[in-house]
C-alpha cells in the first residue's frame, strides 16, 4: 500500500501529501508502506524520516494541518463520477475540464500525469507563478482570468474539499429563496416549535397556532419587542401568518391524523442521510435489541437480555456485539431493586470493541480464527502487529458515522462525550422508524434464525410462542451466551455470503462480509488505532468530586490514595465554575475498586485512588450496580447510605450467595458476575485485550489430589475435606481421565 503520487490518497487518519505536526515539527507525508510512514520535513535540509505510524499519532501534539497551518478534519466526498451525475454532458465537461486545471495549480500535475508540464514543476516554480502561468494560458484559449481571480476559485473549490460543483459557476453570487420569505427566522422556528408540539393533541385550526405563536414570541423575546422595530418584525399580522404557515406545509399539517402528526413532528431536521456506504466504517448502524434468550443472572436466577450490535454499512460486518442482562426489580415502581439494562458504558464498550481485533478462546472452532479468513490476513498484519496473535475472523472497522435511535443511553452526555473524543459523527433515527437502522434490524433476524433458535433458553418470536419451563432449563450465563455469538458472528455471519454484497469486478458474484471488506480495503487502506491507557481512562463514566482530608466521594464510596499529588489538591477550587469548583474523576462501574483523579493544571496526569473498603470484597467480583442493590436494600431495612462498612458487607453476602454451588437443573459453571464485555486497560496493572475478563474464583479450584490435607473454610470457619473432583461435569461429558470405550 504505497503512493508516492502527490494528492490525497484515503486512509484512517492522514493521506499522500497532507502536512502533519510531529514533535514540534511539520512534516509532509510522502509514502506509506506497511506499518510505517515516510515523512519529509517541510522546512530546513533534514533528511526525511521513516518511523512507525504508531509512534506518530500516539504522539501529544500529532495534529493533521492545512495549507494555513491550522488543524483540519476532512469530510469524504464521493467519487467524481457519482458527483457529477444529474448534470447536462455540457456541465459535466466544463466541472472536468476546471477541476483539471485546479488540480494542477495545486499540486503541479494534471490528473493522470507524473511529470508536470512546462512551468508548473512545484519543485521550481512558486503558486503565484503557476497561477499567472495558467492565467496566460486560459487567455490564450480566450478565457479572461488573472491569477488573483484563480486563487479565489481555487480555494473556493479547496474549501468545499475540492468539489467540483463550485467550478460551474464564474463567481456570481446565487440567491435561494428561503421557505418562509423575508419573515424572521426566530418566527419560522417559533412556528414550527408550536407545530410540533400541538402534534400529539387533538387536532385544531391555525389560528390556536397563531394565538400560541404570539404568547411564546413575546415571552421568549420580552426585551426584544421593547424596540418598535423588532416588534415589527416578530409580531406578524394574521393574513402574513396564514400565508406563511400555508408556505411551509404547516397549515395541511394540521389537518392530519394524531397519528400522522405525531410521527412528521418526531422526524429529524432533513436532508437524511442514505444508508449508502463506499469504504468500511463511513456509516454505522447501531441498535438494541431483546435477545429473546433467558440467561443465568447475578443472583442466580434466569433473566431476559438485551443484544446490542454495530453493523458496517459498506461490508455489513458485525463490528461488535454486546449482551447486557436486563432485570426488572424487585418492589414497587419507583422503589424497585436489582434493576438494570442497557447502559451508556456498556454503549462505551461496545465503541471499544471496534477498535482491537477479537481474540479467539479456548474451544473455538479453529475455522474462526482470521488466518483461515477470506480476510487479507498477510496485509493486516504487516499494518497491525496485534493480528499476529490469535484474533478472531472479524474485521477491525473503526466506525466514523453512527446512526443510533434516541433512547435514554444515546442521548446521554456521556456516549455524546466519547463519540466526540473518538471522532465519530452521531445521527440520530426518528422515533418508532425502524426503517432508518435497516442494517441492523436484518442483523437481529439473522441472529434469531440461525443462531438464537438453536439455544437452550430460547423463548420465540412473541409471547405466544413461548415454550413450558425454560426457566428450569440449563441456561447459560451472560458470559457464556457472549462468547457463543462471537464465536457465530466469526464463524458463521462474516463468512456467510450476503446478496446485498456484490464484487466490483464481477457483479455476479456475492460476497461474504470478510470477502467484501478485503475488496474495499485493498483501495482504502487499513490504519490502526489502539487505544492507550489515557484513552481508556476518558472512556470512563466522570464524576465530580471535592478533595477533603478523607479522601474523594464517587458514589458514597471514600477513595483515597497515597500519591503525594492528591494531598495537594485537599481543599483546593478546580477553577471550573460550571461544576462549582469540583474536580472530574472517572471510574469502571464494573470494576469500581479503583478510580482515576484528573488533574487539568499539571498537563492532565492522572492521580489514581483506591475504595478504601476494597479489601472486604477481594474475594467476591463486585460491581456498581451491586454496590447501588446492597445500599437500596439497606436503606429499606432502616440504615443509612452513608455507611460503607455495612454496604460493603451487604454487598459480600449477596455475592456469597450467588456463588453458592448451582441447583440441579443450571449449569455447572461457577455464577461469575456480569462485569462487562470487555475490560478496559486504564494503567492500573490489569490489562483489557477484548475478552471479558474473568477473576479467579477460589471455590472453582479443586485441592491437588496428592495434598489431602484438611483445609479451613474461612466463609464459616468449619474444617472441611478438600474436594479431590471437578465439580459436575456435563451429563455427556466423560471424565478427562476415564477410559477409552471399547
Amino acid at each position: 500500500m504505497t503512493d508516492t503520487v502527490p494528492g490525497w490518497f484515503e486512509t484512517d487518519r492522514v493521506c499522500l501529501g497532507a502536512r502533519v505536526r510531529w514533535h514540534g515539527t511539520i512534516f509532509e507525508v510522502s509514502a506509506f508502506k506497511g506499518r510505517q510512514i515516510t515523512l519529509r520535513p517541510v522546512s530546513g535540509d533534514d533528511a526525511p524520516v521513516d518511523t512507525l505510524w504508531r509512534e506518530v499519532e500516539s504522539a501529544p501534539d500529532f495534529a493533521v494541518l492545512d495549507d494555513t497551518g491550522h488543524d483540519v478534519a476532512r469530510t469524504q466526498l464521493p467519487p467524481l463520477g457519482e458527483l457529477l451525475e444529474g448534470l447536462t454532458p455540457a456541465e459535466r465537461e466544463k466541472a472536468r475540464w476546471w477541476h483539471e486545471h485546479m488540480k494542477e495549480l495545486q499540486t503541479g500535475l494534471l490528473p493522470g500525469r507524473s511529470v508536470p508540464r512546462p512551468g508548473y514543476d512545484p519543485d521550481t516554480t512558486t503558486f503565484e507563478q503557476r497561477c499567472r502561468t495558467k492565467s496566460a494560458e486560459l487567455a490564450a484559449a480566450g478565457i479572461t482570468f488573472s491569477p488573483r481571480a484563480l486563487d479565489d476559485r481555487r480555494r473556493k473549490w479547496k474549501a468545499a474539499d475540492e468539489n467540483p460543483l463550485m467550478l460551474l459557476h464564474d463567481g456570481r453570487k446565487t440567491r435561494t429563496p428561503d421557505p418562509g420569505g423575508r419573515t424572521d427566522k426566530r418566527v419560522i422556528a417559533a412556528m414550527h416549535e408550536v407545530t410540533a408540539r400541538h402534534a400529539r393533541e387533538s387536532g385544531g385550526r391555525v389560528n390556536r397556532v397563531y394565538e400560541d405563536v404570539e404568547t411564546l414570541v413575546r415571552q421568549r423575546y420580552r426585551r426584544e419587542l421593547e424596540d418598535p422595530k423588532e416588534a415589527e418584525r416578530l409580531l406578524l399580522p394574521r393574513s402574513t401568518f396564514y400565508t406563511r404557515m400555508k408556505e411551509l406545509g404547516l397549515t395541511e399539517r394540521l389537518k392530519q391524523t394524531t397519528r400522522r402528526r405525531s410521527r412528521e413532528a418526531s422526524k429529524p431536521l432533513p436532508p437524511y442521510t442514505p444508508t449508502v456506504a463506499l469504504r468500511p466504517g463511513q456509516l454505522v448502524q447501531i441498535d438494541t435489541s431483546p435477545l429473546k434468550i433467558k440467561v443465568i443472572g447475578d443472583d442466580g436466577r434466569a433473566v431476559s437480555a438485551e443484544l446490542t450490535a454495530a453493523i458496517d454499512v459498506a461490508t455489513r460486518s458485525c463490528m461488535a456485539l454486546m449482551i447486557v442482562p436486563v432485570v426488572t426489580g424487585d418492589g414497587p415502581p419507583g422503589k424497585r431493586i436489582g434493576g438494570r439494562a442497557t447502559k451508556a458504558f456498556d454503549l462505551v464498550l461496545l465503541l471499544a470493541q471496534c477498535f482491537a481485533p477479537l481474540p479467539m478462546r479456548p474451544g473455538w472452532d479453529p475455522l474462526t480464527a482470521a488466518r483461515e479468513s477470506a480476510l487479507p490476513y498477510d496485509r493486516l498484519c504487516a499494518a497491525d502487529a496485534r493480528f499476529a496473535e490469535a484474533v478472531a475472523a472479524r474485521p477491525v472497522i473503526h466506525p466514523r458515522t453512527i446512526v443510533i435511535d434516541q433512547g435514554s443511553p444515546y442521548v446521554s452526555d456521556h456516549f455524546k462525550m466519547v463519540c466526540s473524543f473518538m471522532g465519530i459523527s452521531l445521527e440520530y433515527a426518528r422515533k418508532d422508524t425502524p426503517t432508518d437502522k435497516p442494517l441492523a434490524e436484518a442483523f437481529f433476524h439473522s441472529i434469531g434464525d440461525t443462531f438464537s433458535q438453536f439455544v437452550k433458553g430460547w423463548t420465540g418470536r412473541s409471547f405466544d410462542q413461548r415454550g413450558y419451563g425454560i426457566e428450569r432449563q440449563r441456561l447459560f450465563s451472560i458470559n457464556q451466551m457472549q462468547a457463543a455469538a462471537e464465536e457465530w458472528v466469526a464463524l458463521d455471519y462474516q463468512q456467510q455470503p450476503h446478496e446485498g454484497l456484490r464484487s466490483p469486478l464481477y457483479p455476479g458474484m456475492v460476497l461474504s462480509p470478510n470477502q467484501m471488506y478485503d475488496h474495499l480495503v485493498a483501495g482504502y487502506g487499513y490504519r490502526p488505532r489502539q487505544l492507550t491507557a489515557e484513552d481508556n481512562r476518558k472512556l470512563l463514566v466522570p464524576a465530580w468530586v471535592k478533595v477533603t482530608d478523607k479522601g474523594v466521594q464517587i458514589e458514597n464510596r471514600t477513595y483515597r490514595s497515597r500519591d503525594p499529588r492528591l494531598r495537594e489538591l485537599r481543599g483546593l477550587d478546580s477553577g471550573i465554575t460550571r461544576k462549582n469548583g469540583r474536580w472530574e474523576a472517572r471510574y469502571d462501574p464494573y470494576h469500581p475498586d479503583v478510580a482515576w483523579l484528573y488533574d487539568h493544571r499539571l498537563a492532565g496526569q492522572w492521580i489514581p485512588v483506591e475504595f478504601i473498603y476494597r479489601h472486604l470484597l477481594a474475594e467476591h467480583p463486585w460491581t456498581h450496580y451491586h454496590w447501588q442493590d446492597a445500599a437500596e436494600e439497606h436503606a429499606l431495612g432502616g440504615g443509612s447510605r452513608e455507611d460503607e462498612v455495612a454496604i460493603a458487607l451487604a454487598v459480600k453476602r449477596r455475592r456469597r450467595r450467588t456463588r453458592s454451588g448451582p441447583t440441579v437443573r443450571q449449569t455447572a459453571e461457577p455464577r461469575l458476575p456480569f462485569r462487562g464485555v470487555i475490560r478496559l486497560d486504564t494503567g492500573d496493572g490489569e490489562t483489557g485485550n477484548g475478552a471479558p475478563v474473568t477473576p479467579l474464583d477460589p471455590d472453582t479450584v479443586p485441592a491437588a489430589p496428592s495434598l489431602p490435607m484438611p483445609g479451613r473454610d474461612i466463609d464459616n470457619g468449619r474444617y472441611t475435606l478438600p474436594r479431590l473432583a471437578p465439580p459436575d461435569l456435563e451429563p455427556d461429558t466423560p471424565p478427562a481421565d476415564a477410559p477409552p470405550p471399547a
